[in-house]
C-alpha cells in the first residue's frame, strides 16, 4: 500500500495510510457518481463478478445484476485521480479483468482482493489461492494484492492457524508487498494473531465493515492500531468515515 499512498499523495493532502479515504461497496451508477464526485475520495471499492448474462459486472452476491459494468467503471474511473480496488467475487471474471487491466494501462493503484484461505465458520474458497497469485503476476503485477479468508456469517475471530497458514503462503509465493482486509468486529479478540501479520515490511491491513461502529470498538482501533500500517475502510460510530485522529 505504500506504492497507493504514494501516487495519491500527488493530489491529496494525506501522511499515512491511516488518511486514505474509501467508498464502500460502488456497485451502481448512481454510487459511481457519487464517489467521483467527492473530492476527498481517495480509493473506489467495487464487488466484481459475472451475470447471469457473462457480462462482467460490479455488484455483491447474492444480487446478480447492476447497472454498472465493469468496463464503465474502468472507464469513469480512468477520467479521476482515484484509485480503485476490486474484489473478484466469481473466479471467471479474474483472467478478463485482469487483461482489461493491462490493456488499458491503468496510471493509478488497483487493488487486487480476493477469498483465498479458508477462514474460521468460512466455506472452501471458489477462487483457489495458487491461481489467484499466479493469475495476478502474470497478467498485472503492477496491481496490489490484497488477500483474506472466507468466514461465515457467525465467525467472530480469526484464528491463530488462520494467520499462520497466510504468513505461509506468502513465503511460499515470495509476496513482498500485501494488505490484508480484516473486518474490525473481529479484531479485539484475535488483535495477537492478526498483528503478525504486520511483522513483514511491505505487508499491511485493511480494517473494514459493512456499518457504523461501536463507540468502544471505534476507541480501541484508536488506540491498539498504527496508522501509519494500517488503512481504514469503515464507518465511526456516527455513520461517518473513520477518521485516526
Amino acid at each position: 500500500m505504500q506504492d497507493a499512498l504514494h501516487y495519491l499523495q500527488e493530489y491529496y493532502v494525506l501522511k499515512r495510510l491511516g488518511d486514505i479515504t474509501w467508498a464502500h461497496a460502488v456497485n451502481s451508477r448512481e454510487k459511481l457518481r457519487h464517489a467521483l464526485a467527492d473530492p476527498q475520495m481517495m480509493m473506489i471499492e467495487s464487488d466484481i463478478r459475472l451475470s447471469p448474462a457473462g457480462e462482467i459486472i460490479a455488484t455483491h452476491p447474492p444480487l446478480e445484476e447492476s447497472d454498472l459494468s465493469f468496463v464503465e467503471l474502468l472507464e469513469a474511473v480512468q477520467t479521476t485521480k482515484q484509485g480503485l480496488k476490486l474484489d473478484f467475487k466469481d473466479v471467471e471474471a479474474i483472467r478478463p479483468c485482469l487483461a482489461q487491466l493491462q490493456a488499458r494501462q491503468m496510471q493509478r493503484p488497483v487493488l487486487l482482493n480476493a477469498n483465498i484461505l479458508q477462514g474460521m465458520g468460512g466455506w472452501s474458497p471458489q477462487i483457489q489461492a495458487a491461481d489467484f497469485l499466479a493469475w495476478c503476476k502474470d497478467l498485472y503485477p503492477q496491481g496490489i494484492l490484497s488477500i483474506d479468508w472466507t468466514m461465515g456469517y457467525y465467525s467472530t475471530a480469526y484464528s491463530r492457524e488462520n494467520v499462520e497458514e497466510m504468513l505461509k503462503l506468502c513465503r511460499d509465493h515470495d509476496l513482498q508487498r500485501v494488505t490484508f482486509p480484516v473486518r474490525a468486529t473481529y479484531l479485539p479478540a484475535c488483535w495477537e494473531h492478526i498483528a503478525r501479520l504486520l511483522q513483514m515490511e511491505g505487508y499491511s491491513l485493511t480494517i473494514w465493515d459493512g456499518g457504523p461502529l461501536p463507540k468502544d470498538l471505534v476507541r480501541w482501533l484508536r488506540e491498539e492500531t498504527d496508522p501509519t500500517r494500517v488503512c481504514y475502510d469503515c464507518q465511526d460510530e456516527n455513520g461517518e468515515l473513520f477518521r485516526f485522529d
